[in-house]
């Protein structure tokens, strides 16, 4: 069909204006595998339904790419996962690709990107993995951040150079399983409102400037494997609620001003922990 093929020359032209913005190839990547005279889906790092043949995959990580990201990215109208981690692309990540209502898989981890991180991501409801981890964007989480994401599980906006209180409205995020905060500039308080991310396994807050008291809220987090606290301005004491944690696997609470006795409920909690550093 007419409308079909026009939807397939619309995926082509948008992965070679990706081509069209790398300026650096030290593998030849592109030169060896994305060549016109072959159809779209043959091309190494794309995949594409079977049936309508446009793509809803694409991966091209640890290529060590230099470039930008083009918005044209956004005309894959039909992209279900975008893998472009472990690169060196730089500049800002267009909005135009969080148009996408099919996207669930997103990872621009270990580049150079930079600004804010577009709000259009906020509004892509079928987003169920986010990671911006490793790249040097800044500004603050929206206050809505979860309210069009209903079905998100992983959240990594680590070692960036983002600032701002941490949103209380995270816990709208009921799936949440992964929360990567760490090695930013956020301060404030941790927010008890978190706590009620009862599908949690990582909560990684390490390397802010957070305050005050650790929630006792944070014992109702059932499901806890690791948690890293580290190097923050905490307070306070360790809550004997964190005797409920007994997946808790690593634990990191070095470098704050954490004072008082070890709760006896944790003693015993603390034989199986390993105290490793968690990013």
């Amino acid at each position: 069909a007419t409308a079909n093929t026009s939807t397939i020359t619309t995926d082509r032209d948008a992965l070679l204006a990706l081509k069209a913005h790398i300026t650096h190839d030290p593998t030849n990547f592109f030169a060896k595998n994305w060549n016109t005279s072959t159809p779209v889906c043959n091309w190494t790092g794309v995949t594409c339904d079977v049936h309508s043949h446009r793509v809803t995959v694409l991966n091209i990580s640890r290529l060590n790419l230099t470039g930008t990201i083009p918005s044209q990215l956004g005309n894959l109208s039909s992209l279900q996962s975008l893998n472009l981690s472990c690169n060196r692309l730089s500049g800002s990540i267009p909005s135009a690709i969080f148009t996408t209502y099919t996207l669930k898989y997103v990872s621009f981890r270990k580049n150079q990107l930079s600004g804010a991180f577009p709000s259009f991501a906020f509004n892509t409801s079928s987003l169920q993995y986010l990671d911006f981890g490793f790249n040097t964007l800044s500004g603050e989480i929206p206050a809505n951040i979860c309210s069009n994401l209903p079905f998100l599980e992983y959240l990594a906006l680590s070692q960036n150079m983002f600032h701002g209180g941490i949103p209380s409205a995270l816990s709208n995020c009921a799936y949440l399983q992964r929360l990567g905060l760490s090695s930013n500039d956020f301060s404030g308080v941790v927010p008890k409102e978190i706590c009620n991310l009862t599908k949690l396994k990582g909560l990684y807050l390490g390397g802010n400037r957070l305050q005050g008291e650790i929630p006792r809220e944070s014992g109702n987090l059932a499901e806890l494997e690791l948690m890293s606290l580290s190097e923050n301005e905490l307070q306070g004491a360790i809550p004997r609620e964190w005797g409920n944690l007994t997946g808790l696997g690593i634990l990191q609470l070095s470098d704050n001003f954490l004072t008082g006795i070890t709760p006896s409920s944790i003693y015993k909690l603390l034989f199986s922990i390993k105290f490793g550093t968690v990013i």
